[in-house]
């Protein structure tokens, strides 16, 4: 059986994949520990410890959002199709979202906050399968979503549908099944998500490798679409960051180190079955302050992590607890980890990115 869980998931079940990833692309663990180099003095990271010592805000912050900068485009002489929108619609679209955040961003993180108790426990402990196949199935999901080009809001889907199947079924799964399991969540999740959704025949066909029939891939949606009692109704990690970002309008600032960590932590089984999706979002916000704050000096962690604590209604001390155990984590990946290489070769986020804003 060892010997058959070993080869779920090597290369020849893996989808097809660009020949050019990103190789030179940093993991978190550099850049934790990272030197900084600025002219000819050299610039050492600050500790990295996170200390419980940020005065509490009593009330959410106030809403800031201004429309995002228009990008300029280069235009050509070959004819193009004229767009149906209007530059004045554009800047009147953008001010309507801003509105829609001022007006709703509240009540929808309060709903949110309603659906944290969703987050799915104990998905393991009923099954053969170990916490290390998981994550190389979570590893492998990158690779899959990342390659067909889907939403990262795909990918946190297609982890919450397969970790909330675990947790409700009552069948005992053993390692061989976890492969069916990841390829149909991740099916579902893109049915759901993306506008054009990967084909069944492409699933078959380029990302089981033909090992799974189609027939049994629709058997296995359905059984989890009837364990599930057919709702899809939760919250993501993702969902949670994003509106918290848009609150504080700092998207720009630390959404794609945010993200990276919050993909980081679903590997590990032991953090994402001891913490909520909220208090994911939260440590790995609090992480990303703290980071950015060193490259970026405008950013001050004094003021915006106890905004991002009191926005997500969390106790100080635990918020601080789940980031001080997310940095650990994160120190400690690649060690942890060391064969699991998706999320440093597809990530958006690279090093170089970070540099760029220090001043």
């Amino acid at each position: 059986m060892k010997d058959m869980s070993k080869k779920i998931f090597e290369k020849e079940n893996q989808a097809e994949v660009s020949n050019n990833p990103r190789h030179q692309n940093k993991s978190l663990t550099s850049l934790v520990s990272l030197s900084l180099i600025g002219g000819n003095k050299k610039n050492e990271f600050k500790s990295m410890e996170l200390k419980n010592n940020y005065t509490s805000i009593s009330s959410r912050p106030l809403v800031f959002c201004k429309p995002e900068s228009k990008i300029k485009t280069l235009t050509t002489s070959s004819p193009q199709k004229q767009s149906p929108i209007k530059p004045k619609q554009v800047e009147t679209q953008s001010n309507e979202l801003c509105k829609l955040i001022n007006n709703y961003s509240e009540p929808i993180l309060d709903y949110y906050l309603e659906l944290n108790n969703q987050t799915p426990k104990n998905f393991l402990s009923n099954h053969t399968v170990s916490s290390n196949l998981r994550a190389k199935m979570v590893d492998w999901m990158v690779e899959v979503l990342t390659s067909y080009k889907c939403k990262d809001q795909t990918f946190f889907l297609a982890v919450r549908l397969m970790d909330s199947y675990l947790s409700k079924t009552t069948q005992k799964h053993i390692p061989q099944d976890l492969h069916l399991i990841g390829v149909t969540t991740m099916f579902m999740a893109c049915k759901f998500e993306e506008i054009y959704p990967v084909k069944l025949q492409i699933v078959h066909e380029k990302i089981a490798h033909k090992k799974l029939t189609k027939d049994e891939i629709k058997e296995k949606e359905t059984q989890i679409l009837t364990t599930l009692d057919f709702s899809f109704i939760g919250i993501t990690v993702l969902d949670v960051i994003t509106m918290v970002l848009s609150i504080l309008n700092m998207n720009q600032q630390l959404y794609q180190i945010t993200l990276y960590l919050a993909k980081l932590a679903l590997y590990d089984y032991e953090f994402a079955n001891n913490h909520t999706y909220v208090q994911f979002a939260c440590a790995a916000l609090i992480v990303t302050t703290k980071i950015v704050e060193q490259i970026d000096q405008s950013l001050s962690s004094e003021i915006v992590i106890p905004l991002i604590v009191s926005t997500l209604k969390m106790d100080n001390s635990d918020a601080m607890d789940s980031a001080n155990k997310l940095l650990n984590l994160a120190k400690g990946f690649d060690k942890q980890y060391p064969n699991l290489e998706n999320l440093k070769k597809f990530s958006k986020f690279q090093l170089s990115d970070m540099l760029t804003t220090q001043h």
